[in-house]
């Protein structure tokens, strides 16, 4: 069984964007820039392009690109083709859907006239006791908060054109059948950890959250998903990134925050390992056998089959005990001064949060799970100076007040 749970494990390992193929722009901030940093000279691309990967170097990756050759940022590309933005917490009434629940009911009758135990079989779960499915749902329910908090922010007149390009042409795209599967697995295993933790049901502070991973999803490359960020309370410092989005900070951390910067470098960074495939990339999942073990599931319930437990095992194993790969570590934090940079917010808020960190106590969770605070903040330094200043702007802040309603 063990020796299960690696190869499954390693079927989902992150990969070379080189050995993957092609990649596709899915961002207007996408350049071919002359060197890997963000801040030199490039030839704006179009979303939807397809570029040749040749090489990488930290962040960026090298390409081609109609026979020109250049750099471009991880951040802004995708192996996948461009996809429509998936609905959180939607059940399908399609044709589609009703025909293959039929499918699946007659399949489960002809089973069980063989003497078949297609539950025992499936080893369907998604008990109470392993999952809480109904504060996701609650999570996923919470509108944005879509009030501008960044000023100065201009967007060139070319720009706005491409995004208006972009949102006509995303009517023809279908969402992704890896991105569904990539959600269905980010959901079960955010699903688990808020049955470790109490998920904090405050609408507006939740919004307001949500409101600054949009603004940085805006730019990056995983247009295809609905990032949602939750707060759970626990008094360790610690934050969590799922598959498909779902991204957790714990009341400890956020009163270590002391700026929307700081905030939404945290952030960023847990954005960083979801736009960057650090969990690995997701095939299809088998539609006929989810909608069988709904069925068979008792009714309002939501199901993960034993494949997926499997996989979820070792994802949750990564979250508590074994963390991630430095390497990966640290090109989250190189994503996050991207990201927090190219929407106006100061590039050293991830760093401040660090220094805080490294004075803080009640970080033995962070420090098992994450490399030395002293070498991620070198680095970090390192990516600051990289970043062109032209973005940054100041931001109306709005943190204070949202901190003062955590509890003391």
């Amino acid at each position: 069984m063990r020796a299960l749970s690696h190869i499954l494990l390693f079927l989902f390992l992150a990969q070379s964007v080189v050995a993957k193929g092609n990649v596709y722009v899915q961002s207007t901030k996408a350049k071919l820039l002359s060197q890997p940093k963000l801040s030199a000279d490039g030839f704006p691309l179009q979303i939807g392009e397809v570029l040749s990967p040749v090489s990488e170097q930290g962040l960026f990756v090298q390409v081609r690109a109609e026979g020109k050759m250049g750099w471009v940022s991880k951040l802004f590309v995708s192996p996948l083709p461009p996809g429509n933005q998936i609905k959180l917490g939607v059940t399908s009434n399609s044709s589609e859907a009703v025909v293959a629940r039929q499918r699946a009911s007659d399949f489960t009758k002809t089973a069980a006239a063989r003497g078949l135990s297609e539950t025992q079989k499936m080893r369907v779960r998604g008990e109470g006791e392993l999952y809480d499915f109904e504060s996701l749902r609650w999570l996923e329910s919470v509108p944005y908060d879509t009030q501008p908090v960044i000023q100065n922010v201009v967007v060139e007149k070319e720009e706005s054109s491409n995004i208006l390009n972009f949102l006509f042409k995303k009517s023809e795209f279908e969402v992704l059948k890896e991105t569904k599967a990539e959600v269905k697995l980010g959901r079960s295993l955010a699903a688990r950890l808020l049955k470790k933790y109490n998920l904090v049901k405050d609408s507006e502070f939740t919004g307001y959250l949500n409101g600054v991973a949009s603004r940085m999803a805006s730019v990056s490359s995983r247009k295809d998903l609905s990032f949602r960020v939750g707060i759970i309370e626990s008094p360790e410092i610690n934050a969590f990134a799922c598959p498909g989005g779902y991204i957790f900070l714990t009341t400890g951390s956020l009163k270590k925050i002391q700026s929307e910067s700081e905030l939404a470098g945290i952030i960023g960074h847990e954005m960083g390992h979801i736009v960057l495939f650090h969990n690995g990339e997701f095939k299809q999942s088998n539609e006929f056998l989810d909608i069988l073990s709904s069925l068979l599931a008792p009714p309002g319930t939501e199901v993960v089959n034993a494949a997926t437990s499997t996989i979820l095992d070792e994802m949750e194993k990564q979250l508590f005990e074994t963390g991630r790969d430095m390497k990966l570590e640290l090109e989250a934090d190189e994503a996050a001064v991207a990201l927090t940079s190219q929407v106006g917010y100061s590039p050293v808020g991830l760093s401040s949060y660090l220094n805080t960190l490294s004075k803080s106590e009640n970080t033995d969770s962070f420090k098992k799970t994450h490399p030395d605070t002293t070498i991620r903040i070198a680095k970090l330094v390192f990516f600051e100076t990289s970043i062109s200043s032209d973005n940054s702007s100041n931001a109306k802040e709005r943190w204070s007040e949202f901190k003062a309603k955590l509890k003391p």
